[in-house]
């Protein structure tokens, strides 16, 4: 439930503001398909309420905010809590130099950045939901291997890949009209495929089940941000890449406060060769995420790489490694061995090779995720390199 903004100072503006973020905040969370948000009911002046209004609709969690100051400084403050305790989760604080006439955009980016905090996959509101145990509500259970599902894919670990398939298929059994369910099914079972050690008739069956399922979460729901980023995701490793891009630009214009929207959709146009445009979208999805998964900066550490910039490489590769990834690996492999840190690259390689996909044959798997000529040659050559020096004496 969203609260009404308080104002206090300012006058006029401070409560404009106030009125004006709260309704845009509203707006943006309800572009977060799996959100139901609320605000208090009205009532008449011989309403007495006994309990607060967010536990008359059974509300999980709470959003309060405050305006204080006067044109041109003010600050916006928010504080999201649990509904039942009180537990204060998450709170953050705006400061705003109002220009005249920029009052309108200022709500807007302020409720905008609200938003983004709370509402995305990796935001505060479905961290805390991680933590809880599994809810008895079947509802709540489909919504909590969505949010498992999210949580792996920060990493992709094999090993936590094949109970969360189980999870979501039990999902989308119960709740078959469940378009989250379905999206994510569809991309574990790409992920069986391109991460799979299988021959390629096996690859294009994992394939075509991950493009039935996201086809169908488009289907249920076909403005639905996450349906749209899964089968974007299937499109490009199907070689359809133009279909994927539209998928992935169309679900960044439903909710532009959804960073991994953005990620998906810059990591899509860098690596197929788009740096210009897919970077500067990769930057802003990675500042506008707490902890970002590794992957965000894979494609930033090989515009790096191929500008000659290898401390930056480097520096990208070891934010990308976070999530232990057999390409974060190849890439400290290379960023090393170009700064002439042998035994850094031989770490790096040793724990590459443990991903026998990849260290068998670099390039197919490169091929496979749609990397370009370009991308795929450099990365070979840097990784050429890499095992020179690790092998030299």
């Amino acid at each position: 439930m969203v609260l009404p903004f308080t104002a206090s100072g300012g006058g006029a503006v401070a409560q404009g503001l106030a009125d004006g973020v709260g309704e845009d905040l509203i707006g943006d969370l309800m572009r977060f398909p799996s959100f139901r948000v609320y605000v208090p009911p009205i009532r008449t002046a011989s309403d007495r309420p006994s309990t607060p209004p967010f536990a008359e609709v059974e509300a999980d969690y709470v959003i309060r905010g405050s305006v204080r100051g006067d044109v041109p400084l003010v600050r916006v403050a928010v504080q999201l809590s649990k509904a039942a305790t009180g537990e204060v989760l998450w709170s953050g604080s705006y400061d705003r130099q109002l220009e005249p006439g920029a009052l309108i955009a200022a709500q807007r980016e302020i409720a905008g950045e609200i938003a983004t905090v709370l509402g995305q996959p990796y935001g505060a509101i479905n961290a805390d939901l991680l933590q809880q145990k599994m809810p008895a509500v079947s509802s709540m259970q489909s919504y909590l291997c969505v949010q498992q599902a999210y949580r792996y894919r920060r990493s992709f670990s094999r090993s936590e890949a094949a109970p969360i398939l189980q999870c979501l298929d039990e999902a989308v059994r119960r709740d078959p009209g469940y378009s989250e369910a379905w999206a994510m099914l569809g991309w574990l079972y790409l992920d069986r495929g391109r991460y799979g050690d299988i021959d390629d008739a096996a690859r294009l069956r994992e394939y075509d089940l991950a493009f039935d399922a996201a086809s169908r979460a488009v289907k249920i729901e076909p403005d639905n941000p996450v349906a749209l980023k899964a089968l974007s995701s299937i499109e490009h490793y199907m070689g359809r890449y133009e279909d994927s891009q539209r998928l992935a630009r169309q679900a960044v214009e439903i909710n532009p406060n959804d960073p991994d929207a953005l990620a998906q959709l810059g990591w899509r146009l860098a690596v197929r060769g788009a740096f210009d445009e897919g970077i500067p979208i990769l930057t802003q999805a990675i500042q506008r995420t707490p902890n970002p998964p590794g992957w965000y900066f894979h494609l930033i550490a090989v515009d790096h790489y191929l500008r000659d910039e290898y401390p930056q490489m480097l520096a990208a590769a070891q934010r990308s490694a976070v999530g232990g990834s057999a390409v974060s690996q190849m890439l400290m492999a290379i960023a090393n061995a170009e700064s002439g840190n042998r035994e850094a690259t031989q770490v790096a390689l040793t724990e590459m090779e443990k991903t026998k996909i990849l260290a068998r044959d670099p390039a197919a798997y490169l091929r496979r995720a749609g990397a370009t000529d370009q991308i795929i040659e450099a990365l070979l050559r840097g990784l050429g390199r890499a095992r020179s020096l690790a092998k030299a004496q």
